[in-house]
């Protein structure tokens, strides 16, 4: 039998029917997949998945996302990309790489993953989290070969053995020092199999009294994403410890690429609307609000810390901008 067949039936069997995930998942919210029904055998919907996560964070039974992983992975037919064989990164890097901006590292104390969707889709964070780190007294630089934590869906063709030589390798090549990710994805990978990671969030918030302030602070919508959601009281710690004001009073998925994801977009954009910028933890979230045509201005948590400090320099790069041309 098939690897991945053999993994979905023996998680399967584990599961005892009671709705926990279901109760947690966005897309069964906005009438996508119910996680309960493919969890005991129904497939049918599987492509409505979001893969966030939720379910098995729900879960004292079994494994839901693995499952809803292995399913894709098949129903998809994904492979490992040859991105990831010339590159160690899931997706094509930007031609040239980087965003233009060099980030100003200040040492080694502490060590950097940027993750693929940074890498890949928005460099210009990267800068921002050497910036933020800076602000901070953190003594920092990029973690040394890193490549992609293994998280993305392509990676379930690998087996769990060449899986976690990738995922133990970066935390051989932290020496025991702070390693720190951009994406909470990452570090939740990286952290079930062993490697001491943690994510941005968490790791500001145990330095509130070094943080900058802003002088003129935006009011704020925070938006931690769905692997980052566990943080969003050290999240709202952060922005008011800067200043902010906090608008919003809920927090969502953004949904990814998924069927589903218009309709959640729709939900995240009119829960921000009071706020100046939305406030992300996730890359790919903020990969999500700049795609939408007109919608609310956001900026990962380390660029907002970049700013209260003076560093505006990634602002250029953002599609969607406040009206009163504050960011140009």
């Amino acid at each position: 039998m098939d690897p991945l067949r053999e993994e979905i039936d023996a998680l399967r069997r584990r599961c005892i029917g009671c709705g926990k995930c279901s109760k947690v998942c966005p897309s069964f919210k906005h009438g996508g997949c119910d996680p309960m029904e493919i969890m005991i055998g129904n497939d049918d919907a599987i492509l409505q998945c979001i893969t966030c996560g939720n379910c098995s964070r729900a879960c004292r039974r079994s494994d839901p996302f693995r499952v809803m992983q292995d399913l894709l992975c098949l129903a998809k037919g994904v492979h490992v990309s040859r991105d990831f064989r010339d590159t160690g990164y899931a997706m094509p890097l930007p031609d040239p790489p980087g965003s233009g901006l060099v980030p100003e590292w200040t040492g080694d104390d502490t060590y950097i993953m940027p993750g693929c969707v940074v890498k890949c889709k928005v460099p210009y964070v990267e800068y921002a989290a050497a910036a933020c780190m800076k602000a901070a007294g953190v003594k920092c630089a990029e973690l040394p070969g890193n490549t992609c934590c293994m998280h993305p869906l392509q990676f379930r063709e690998m087996s769990d053995h060449e899986r976690y030589g990738y995922k133990s390798g970066m935390g051989e090549r932290a020496g025991g020092k702070d390693l720190v990710t951009l994406c909470a994805g990452c570090s939740e990978e990286l952290t079930e199999s062993g490697v001491d990671a943690v994510h941005v969030i968490p790791f500001l918030a145990e330095k509130l009294d070094k943080l900058p302030r802003f002088d003129d602070p935006p009011k704020v919508a925070i938006e931690p994403g769905c692997s980052a959601m566990e943080f969003k009281g050290e999240m709202r710690a952060i922005v008011e410890a800067l200043g902010c004001e906090v608008v919003n009073t809920s927090m969502g998925c953004c949904g990814k690429y998924s069927p589903v994801s218009e309709a959640l977009m729709d939900e995240r954009e009119a829960e921000c609307s009071k706020a100046d910028v939305a406030v992300v933890g996730c890359p790919m979230c903020l990969v999500r609000y700049e795609g939408r045509d007109g919608g609310v201005p956001a900026v990962h948590i380390a660029e907002l810390v970049a700013m209260a400090a003076g560093d505006r320099g990634t602002l250029r790069f953002h599609k969607n901008k406040p009206s009163d041309g504050s960011w140009d």
